[in-house]
């Protein structure tokens, strides 16, 4: 194409691009337009609050968790460890394997990260663990009967009532979860762990005997 020729189609793209540009019209808008408009979180609930309060209902909601709260700590959920007519004994390693350096406050290393660790070649466990079920009156009575066999016995319920338990044993423990049963594969009650050498010794006792 001779230069001329290509002058002369750019100046009329250029023209017709102007044309176009002078042609464009606003055509307005079409329908209404509304600002966008949403209430605070926060006062929805502060209104809300202030209805469950002028109603009643705030003080119900928080009377009702306060009944659960209070019936959860007195009755937690029991485990249902069942007893037993075959009464043994066996032993568990406390021995715990470490993931990762432990150091002391002080810096000091206390264990190093890949070595077997047993608490009980640096501390004795003196006192004597009891775990019953509170709602069996005959597990109760054998622990009424035996605890002064032993001279520091701490109680551990599994099921029952703490509040109801604390007035015969004073300072008593609930099991939650089976935390402590679980790491002593302890599946009756009553038991009876201590501390023999390095390891947990566990007694269970015998529906015969309780």
């Amino acid at each position: 194409m001779k230069p001329n020729r290509l002058y002369q189609l750019s100046l009329v793209l250029s023209l017709s691009l102007v044309v176009n540009l002078c042609l464009a019209q606003n055509i307005g808008n079409y329908g209404q337009i509304f600002p966008v408009v949403e209430e605070d979180i926060r006062d929805q609930i502060l209104r809300r609050l202030k209805t469950m309060e002028s109603t009643g209902e705030l003080a119900r909601r928080q009377h009702e968790i306060e009944e659960r709260v209070t019936a959860h700590v007195v009755r937690p959920k029991p485990l249902n460890l069942p007893t037993t007519s075959t009464p043994i004994k066996f032993t568990v390693d406390p021995t715990q394997f470490v993931s990762h350096d432990i150091y002391a406050p002080n810096g000091l290393l206390v264990a190093k990260k890949g070595t077997e660790l047993n608490p009980f070649e640096h501390v004795a466990f003196t006192k004597t663990l009891f775990f019953f079920n509170g709602d069996d009156q005959k597990q109760v009575a054998w622990a009424k009967a035996h605890y002064q066999d032993y001279s520091h016995v701490k109680f551990i319920l599994t099921g029952g009532d703490v509040s109801k338990a604390a007035i015969l044993f004073g300072r008593i423990y609930f099991d939650i979860g089976g935390q402590l049963t679980n790491k002593l594969n302890i599946t009756h009650v009553p038991s009876v762990v201590n501390q023999e050498n390095h390891v947990w010794a566990i007694q269970e006792i015998g529906v015969n005997d309780a």
